[in-house]
Formats: structure tokens, C-alpha cells, sequence
């Protein structure tokens, strides 16, 4: 690879950073549409007249709420937060220690540099396992499983070590 590790922890830093961001704004998002039709739905069935502000607003509301609660629930985009932010600052720490020499960067720069490419590569890769467990299986999406279907490859990562 011709990229110098620090460029690679960069840009490394920079993916994961903007898929924190995209998923704390998909969280707060959906939080939000959930509290804020929950809220509004019974408002409208009290008072609200007609078909429309008393029956087809708190309807559409209530669907909305649903909707945004099973998003949450299956997508986990506040994990996916949790997950790349964290990421983030660790590759950030990793880059700070190289920039300054500190603890395990405080090498010769052929070996500093060995040391920060790993290092990306593990947080990479662990970030990738993480990942994998919050990825909706077909039982997760109700689906029935078949005879025809593709099989299910079970990840278990407490027997690797």
C-alpha cells in the first residue's frame, strides 16, 4: 500500500466519524419522531373534528411512532453511534501516541509507523465484528426459514481468541 499510515489513520478517522455522525442523526431522528407522535396522536383523537384531525392525523401519527420504533429496534442506528464513534476515538489516540512518540510510538519511525498501520487495522477489523452481530438475520425480520433457503453461518467470536 503507498498510502503512509498516517494518511490511512486519517481517513480512517474521517469514515468513522461521518458514519457516527450519520447515525446519531438517523437515532435522534427517529427518537424524535417517535416522542413527538406518540405525544401528538391522543391530542388529536381528543380534539380533533372530522374524519381528517380526528381519526386520519392520529392514525398517520400513530404509524409513524411504530414505524420509527421498529427502525430503532432493528436497524440500532444508536449502536452503529456507540460502535464508529468509538472507533473513532480510539484511531484518534492512536494517531495523537504517533504524532508525539508516546508510549508504544516512542520508536524509530520505521517501527512507529509499523505500529500505527496495525493499529488501524485492528480497530478496523474490530469494528467490523461488532458490526457483524447487529446485521438483522432473516429470523430477525420474521422471515420463515426453508429447505431452500441460504444457511444461517452462526458467528461465534468467544471461541476465537
Amino acid at each position: 500500500m503507498s498510502e503512509n499510515p498516517e494518511k490511512f489513520a486519517q481517513s480512517s478517522i474521517s469514515g468513522f466519524k461521518e458514519k457516527a455522525d450519520h447515525n446519531k442523526l438517523e437515532s435522534l431522528a427517529c427518537f424524535l419522531l417517535v416522542i413527538g407522535s406518540s405525544l401528538l396522536s391522543p391530542l388529536f383523537v381528543t380534539l380533533g373534528d372530522g374524519i381528517i384531525w380526528g381519526k386520519i392525523v392520529p392514525s398517520t401519527l400513530s404509524l409513524v411512532a411504530a414505524g420509527s420504533t421498529a427502525w430503532l429496534q432493528l436497524r440500532k442506528p444508536q449502536n452503529l453511534w456507540s460502535l464508529y464513534r468509538d472507533c473513532q476515538r480510539r484511531l484518534e489516540d492512536h494517531l495523537y501516541k504517533f504524532q508525539y512518540c508516546l508510549h508504544e510510538y516512542a520508536t524509530d519511525e520505521r517501527s512507529r509507523r509499523q505500529l500505527l498501520a496495525e493499529a488501524v487495522r485492528k480497530v478496523a477489523w474490530e469494528a467490523h465484528e461488532r458490526w457483524l452481530p447487529l446485521v438483522p438475520t432473516p429470523e430477525a425480520l420474521g422471515g420463515a426459514s426453508n429447505s431452500s433457503a441460504a444457511p444461517v453461518i452462526e458467528n461465534d467470536h468467544a471461541t476465537r481468541a
